[in-house]
């Protein structure tokens, strides 16, 4: 069984992926499609998009995804199957996610996001080397809920003795001090991230008196060319 890798769409890493190598099959999903030379591309072996089709036809065309318009139609072309939640007839290679043989091998219901069950699916089907790219699950963005749940699966494999590897670049199982053991250096960290934060609030408020300044600035001069407008208006005729 070849080494399989992951590909999500967090740009940190999704560049360092082993495009083309052939000891490796990749797994996409949803935007990577967007973000990837897919068509040079010769070691994809499966797609996932394990949303609703509403959600596949609607809401990947909002600013907040901006897959595009031709992301259906994309799906469509794929001659490598394409694991949904049901073999949907307008996908010509749509496989069922195989979800009761999946909640069955892992009864705690622990899924918040597509990674989560793309790695149990690898489990499910016996790999033994498994990477990710392009998976980043940022605490301060819309993935932070999903992050543990990610990070859960990468434990689960290791405990099974499966070989797992995260890119330095991705900010999975990453923490910057040991807890209770590394304290004095997390509250050196702390004291040099608050003053860096006073000296950049300050800053901050500096400009915005600018901003305010001159935008009294560009008030003052609208009012008097609005005048020398009436004026030209009402006194001088031609």
């Amino acid at each position: 069984m070849k080494k399989l890798a992951i590909i999500g769409t967090a740009p940190s890493s999704i560049n360092l992926a082993p495009y083309n190598d052939p000891d490796y099959e990749l797994w996409g999903l949803n935007g990577v499609y967007s973000m990837v030379d897919f068509a040079n591309i010769t070691n994809f072996t499966r797609w996932f998009d394990i949303h609703s089709l509403k959600c596949i036809r609607e809401v990947y065309k909002t600013p907040q995804y901006s897959y595009g318009d031709g992301y259906v139609e994309w799906l469509q072309s794929l001659t490598i199957p394409v694991y949904m939640q049901e073999r949907f007839p307008e996908m010509p290679t749509a496989a069922k996610y195989p979800l009761d043989e999946i909640l069955a091998m892992f009864p705690r219901r622990y899924f918040t996001n597509s990674i989560s069950w793309m790695i149990a699916l690898a489990i499910y089907e016996g790999y033994t080397d498994i990477s990710l790219f392009g998976v980043d699950m940022a605490m301060n963005d819309e993935y932070a809920y999903q992050r543990p749940s990610c990070e859960y699966f990468i434990g689960y494999c290791e405990g099974k003795g499966i070989n797992f590897y995260l890119p330095e670049e991705s900010d999975l199982l990453k923490t910057p001090f040991l807890y209770g053991f590394e304290d004095e250096k997390k509250d050196a960290f702390r004291a040099k991230l608050l003053a860096r934060k006073q000296e950049m609030d300050q800053k901050k408020a500096q400009y915005q008196k600018q901003i305010e300044q001159a935008q009294a600035n560009l008030n003052t001069y609208d009012g008097a060319l609005q005048d020398l407008d009436y004026m030209l208006r009402a006194w001088i005729t031609r």
